[in-house]
């Protein structure tokens, strides 16, 4: 249980960690479309460390035997990254877009972390529910990652055209 315990303290640094940086960047991007973006993150950032702390609350406080339902709460599920996509195409062709493309890197590598933490933690769990649980939440994060790259991805190939083949698979 203590390793569990440690996983969801970690897994809370992380998601509070993710809602300060897009908190801070939302409104020192260049481009509406990725304020928006960062808007909505921070939203599913706090939803996310709302759900671990629940978790860690029930496991810290609570006296053996206990039982937790590892069940994840899809009730916000609208709010997953294939519907913040749509809300945050980067077509405006005001070069002020370039200034946002290292913040939209380190949001990738921010989440690629994140979805490589929860998988390896789901594998160090032996319980079958926290198991699924740290899965899901890897999902979660595999979305938020993928969702990054290609904004990254269609950035750079749109301002750096000549190099892009370079950069990326062809």
């Amino acid at each position: 249980m203590d390793k569990i315990k440690d996983i969801l303290k970690f897994a809370m640094r992380m998601e509070k960690d993710a809602q300060d940086f897009y908190s801070y960047y939302m409104d020192r991007v260049q481009t509406e479309p990725v304020r928006k973006l960062f808007e909505e993150l921070v939203q599913m950032e706090k939803d996310h460390y709302n759900i671990l702390k629940k978790k860690f609350d029930q496991l810290e406080y609570q006296e053996p035997p206990i039982t937790i339902s590892w069940v994840v709460d899809n009730s916000f599920t609208s709010q997953d990254p294939s519907i913040l996509s749509l809300n945050s195409e980067l077509i405006d062709e005001d070069e002020k877009e370039m200034s946002d493309l290292s913040i939209v890197r380190l949001a990738y590598l921010m989440e690629s972390d994140f979805a490589l933490f929860y998988k390896n933690a789901a594998d160090e769990v032996e319980d079958i529910k926290a198991k699924e649980f740290l899965k899901e939440l890897a999902k979660w994060e595999e979305g938020h990652k993928n969702l990054f790259h290609r904004k990254y991805e269609e950035m750079i190939k749109k301002h750096w055209r000549n190099v892009k083949t370079i950069i990326f698979d062809k």
